[in-house]
């Protein structure tokens, strides 16, 4: 009896495997973007970024517009399978590029551990400046903008600091300020928070760990699951959905979600120590380009107080602090029209028109 059981278990288990595998090819297909006009871009590649093979995706409608840089959040955190989701119908006003950084994504996938790192904001910054010098090859005279996400933000303002030249405009979106003043902040409110709704056992679990810096990854994550927990219903369903949305993403691979889970367990494990003694200001307040912050109002893992706090006192050609009502740390997704509406009324006529810094 159980030897003619298991050849039918076998097949039924291959036919849901089929059937799984069709919905999700179905599901790719409906994701992809329509294919880039004549005068467009829309190019996947390996570009060579500190001597080491890195993955880059360059999308838009017209080789006129503006190139966002896009810097993603995590450290770890590659977000180039997830550009139809995070930036629909961007292409129509930027040429948009997305980043795997070295030990993210599928940079990570392809090189591993050993081949990525050692991971320093230094190599990181020399990586990103390597990039922005070959766009500038690539679409010559057109003005490029930064889009700094959480860490990226970090690294975003490194690059310009370094390199202001290169660069129309810097634009942080969660902006890191203080990571240890800021991470403090998140952890003390992601405790008052969970007393507040009579969660005294996780919010125990959180003083247990101690306030940051945290003593290992696994307190790391601990905090960020709890915190995650407490935020906006619309942001914790974006969280809860990522693993999925990158399984079927329009050009992903079954490899892709181990690559990116191992890159981003990787990626913070190497640069978290030198984070957290990071601070906006030891860099100086003098920018020599124009700086935008789009931030959520109810960030609450970037703190926005810090953000409101030091935004009056940089010495750039334009600060301008946009605040977006109801939005938390990923306001990129959960607000995307309110977020693509300052993209495109603010910070791309910014860019048009050359207030700072020169094309490369």
């Amino acid at each position: 009896m159980t030897g003619n059981r298991v050849p039918k278990l076998l097949a039924a288990a291959a036919g849901l495997l089929a059937g799984a595998l069709l919905v999700r090819n179905a599901a790719q297909r409906a994701n992809r973007p329509a294919p880039a006009s004549g005068d467009g871009v829309d190019e996947k590649l390996w570009i060579a970024l500190g001597g080491l093979d890195q993955w880059v995706t360059i999308r838009g409608q017209s080789r006129d517009n503006p190139v966002l840089l896009v810097l993603h959040g995590g450290p770890g955190s590659a977000m180039s399978l997830l550009a139809h989701k995070a930036f629909p119908g961007w292409d129509a006003a930027f040429t948009v590029v997305n980043w795997d950084q070295r030990g993210a994504g599928r940079t990570f996938g392809r090189h591993g551990a050993k081949g990525c790192g050692p991971l320093s904001l230094d190599r990181m910054v020399g990586d990103g400046l390597d990039l922005a010098e070959d766009l500038g090859r690539r679409f010559p005279g057109r003005p490029i903008i930064v889009l700094g996400i959480s860490w990226g933000s970090v690294l975003g303002t490194e690059m310009v600091r370094r390199r202001p030249e290169l660069f129309a405009c810097y634009l942080g979106a969660g902006q890191v300020v203080d990571m240890q003043r800021g991470e403090t902040l998140s952890y003390l409110g992601a405790i008052a928070r969970l007393r507040e709704a009579d969660r005294d056992r996780d919010a125990a679990a959180l003083e247990a760990i101690g306030a940051p810096p945290y003593p290992s990854l696994k307190g790391l994550q601990t905090q960020r699951k709890l915190l995650i927990s407490t935020m906006p219903k619309a942001e914790r369903r974006v969280f809860s959905q990522m693993g999925g949305e990158v399984l079927l993403a329009p050009d992903g691979k079954l490899s892709d979600l181990p690559a990116l889970l191992g890159g981003a367990k990787f990626s913070i494990g190497d640069l978290w120590d030198e984070l957290m003694g990071w601070r906006l200001v030891d860099g100086g307040l003098d920018f020599g380009v124009p700086v935008i912050f789009l931030q959520g109002d109810i960030d609450l893992q970037t703190p926005t107080a810090l953000v409101v706090e030091i935004a009056p006192q940089l010495c750039a050609p334009q600060t301008d602090l946009v605040l977006l009502k109801g939005a938390g740390h990923i306001a990129l997704v959960t607000h995307a029209d309110a977020f693509r509406r300052e993209m495109i009324e603010r910070v791309r006529p910014l860019a048009l028109a050359g207030t700072a810094g020169s094309p490369p």
